[in-house]
């Protein structure tokens, strides 16, 4: 590793240890701290240091480095709203004989699903190709519904290598999912 890129990981470091939580808390008070939106707080949350990671380069030269970061929050916020509005929009109004009969429908393609596949199985020999590391981070996160905040404490690392933590596993677990049903 090039000292160029030693700089640059423990600016990102610092950058993570110092903003984490303060960016956090900015996106809390965008959403009003309204509980349907925390899946907003956190990802955008994810999202913002993720992007300064792809442009650490730029942060190494930007004169205000933390207004970049509550900028790029705002923006992501902004588009997670937006984003909603658009699905929202686009929602098809349905007089209620019909919805009854697609939630009729629906549960008939839930019971033919649940008939032909053991989705306990199934969760089992996915997580089961997990390492161990890995099946904590997934019990801690997923079962415990322990924050970035908390699990970073837990691991002692920063809160960015918890996110990408994360997302390196939602990205293995799809592809378990996926390879599994394209195999079957």
């Amino acid at each position: 590793m090039g000292r160029n890129d030693k700089n640059a990981e423990a600016f990102y470091e610092h950058l993570c240890n110092q903003y984490f939580e303060r960016i956090y808390s900015y996106c809390k008070r965008l959403v009003k701290g309204q509980a349907q939106f925390m899946d907003f707080v956190e990802d955008c949350t994810q999202n913002t240091f993720l992007e300064a990671r792809k442009q650490i380069s730029h942060l190494l030269k930007h004169p205000n480095v933390e207004g970049w970061l509550y900028t790029t929050a705002r923006n992501l916020i902004n588009k997670s709203y937006r984003s909603m509005y658009v699905k929202k929009r686009h929602e098809v109004m349905m007089d209620k004989n019909i919805a009854n009969n697609l939630m009729e429908f629906d549960h008939e393609l839930e019971d033919l699903f649940n008939s032909i596949v053991d989705l306990d199985s199934l969760c089992a020999d996915i997580l089961s190709q997990l390492n161990a590391h890995e099946s904590d981070l997934y019990r801690d996160y997923y079962k415990n519904n322990m924050s970035i905040s908390e699990l970073a404490k837990k691991y002692d690392v920063s809160a960015t290598a918890i996110t990408t933590r994360i997302y390196r596993l939602k990205k293995k677990i799809k592809n378990f999912v996926y390879d599994h049903f394209k195999e079957n």
